[in-house]
């Protein structure tokens, strides 16, 4: 365990720079290996980074709160960044280990996401 870090932690990114788009800046990753010279192999994104880029987030216990930006009624994503956005929510909010594989239209107020699981044998 390095910096409080260890296999299975969830943590954020600090410093996506210079990651060849591989990482997103406050984007949320589960730690999947971490090597004696403090490189973090995240689930999901191929190549690892030095463990200075990111931060550990600690697991929610209790209620939980309000968003801290308040009147925030809408967020704007890059269709390339989609899919590891819901992947991250699935992650994190809704408590699944599992990416999103493909997302479905399907009514016109409604999403479908099809996930695959992250589960290892």
């Amino acid at each position: 365990m390095i910096s409080g870090i260890k296999i299975g932690s969830n943590v954020r990114c600090i410093r996506a720079a210079a990651s060849g788009g591989s990482l997103v800046q406050g984007g949320l990753y589960t730690v999947a290996d971490i090597s004696p010279n403090r490189h973090l192999r995240v689930k999901g994104v191929s190549g690892s980074y030095m463990i200075s880029r990111f931060e550990l987030v600690e697991a929610k216990t209790g209620k939980t709160k309000k968003a801290p930006f308040g009147q925030v009624k809408a967020v704007t994503v890059n269709k390339s960044d989609i899919h590891d956005v819901l992947t991250q929510y699935v992650r994190f909010a809704l408590g699944i280990d599992a990416s999103v594989a493909k997302i479905v239209e399907k009514f016109p107020e409604a999403i479908e996401l099809v996930l695959s699981s992250e589960a290892t044998a």
